[in-house]
């Protein structure tokens, strides 16, 4: 889903904070790309079993956040300039997810830890 809702916004930012992510030292890319209609993350559809177990309140969402997961890509066309996932979310397949979605292409100047994730989903890399 695009990210149009400032407390979406918000959320993620904040869940970039609780990670400590160096991604948030890309704060203005993702402005930028939260204006230009470029960020991009997950929600999950509420079942009337999550609504009957408070499952909004569940870890695994963002705090404040009306079932949106801790997990963003910033796109540029087809290419993915930033990906990250909340280490308390990882492992889910919410980063492989997103990119199916977005039909992603290329991993604009990925991260040296990430190459072998965008090498097991046949994503080209390119630092240009």
């Amino acid at each position: 889903m695009q990210v149009v809702e400032g407390n979406d916004f918000w959320s993620l930012i904040n869940e970039l904070i609780d990670d400590n992510s160096c991604f948030l030292h890309n704060r203005n890319i993702l402005v930028e790309a939260y204006k230009s209609g470029n960020l991009y993350s997950l929600r999950v559809n509420e079942t009337e079993s999550m609504y009957g177990q408070k499952a909004v309140t569940d870890n695994i969402f963002c705090k404040n956040s009306f079932y949106l997961l801790p997990c963003l890509c910033v796109r540029d066309s087809e290419n993915a300039v930033i990906i990250w996932t909340h280490k308390k979310a990882r492992l889910n397949g919410f980063a492989k997810l997103l990119i199916q979605l977005l039909d992603i292409k290329v991993a604009k100047y990925p991260l040296e830890e990430s190459i072998g994730f965008w090498n097991k989903l046949n994503i080209k890399t390119v630092n240009f």
